[in-house]
């Protein structure tokens, strides 16, 4: 196994001995609400130990899933509720926000599919929808793509490159700006074609009912 890899294999499989999957939905959970935890680790962990049948590997994705969606659902309903509050107690700075709003503003859907793998705009991101108001389908439907693809990655991607995986992270952590640039325009040109075969279909549809 690659040190890399085992240095985490190390450091969180005693917490998931312990605590099981409780420890590993409260981390990605509460990332969601703006608060610095392990939990991407603990997912790449987790994986590791469904696939040696330590845990179960469709109650680690599911687990991981829900408590991804509903910490960021959480955290956006917090800044949209709380928002002023937040920035008098300082929870949140007035700088934070004003970039997370030209972040928001100008990359709209695309900045929810970026910020879940990248630290810190990861733990803010989700806040700062709700303090800029973002409409809440537009939310739901960014919140629902990231995770599936964090969870795709980090859920199952470790299952397949385990021996790979040290120079993957390297790559990944030295170019993940561009990653995830790439990433998101080649999901954003899957969703456009798929949407024009749709609308083709409909059209040809209300053709041959005339």
């Amino acid at each position: 196994m690659p040190e890399a890899l085992q240095h985490i294999m190390t450091e969180m499989t005693p917490w998931l001995q312990q605590y099981g999957y409780l420890i590993l939905a409260l981390a990605i959970a509460i990332e969601g609400v703006g608060i610095p935890a392990p939990g991407q680790s603990l997912l790449i962990v987790a994986s590791l130990l469904a696939a040696t049948g330590e845990m179960s590997l469709p109650l680690v994705l599911i687990v991981a899933g829900s408590s991804a969606f509903i910490g960021n659902s959480l955290g956006y309903l917090l800044g949209g509720k709380f928002g002023d509050i937040l920035l008098k107690r300082g929870w949140i700075k007035a700088n934070t926000e004003a970039k997370l709003h030209s972040f928001i503003g100008k990359y709209g859907l695309i900045a929810l599919l970026l910020s879940r793998f990248i630290e810190g705009l990861k733990q803010t991101i989700f806040i700062g929808c709700g303090m800029a108001k973002m409409p809440l389908k537009k939310f739901l439907l960014g919140n629902t793509l990231a995770t599936g693809l964090w969870l795709g990655l980090f859920g199952l991607g470790p299952l397949f490159i385990r021996n790979e995986l040290t120079p993957i992270l390297s790559f990944y952590h030295h170019h993940q700006h561009l990653f995830w640039l790439v990433t998101t325009a080649l999901i954003i040109i899957a969703l456009v074609a798929l949407s024009t075969v749709m609308k083709r279909r409909r059209d040809q549809t209300d053709t041959d009912c005339q």
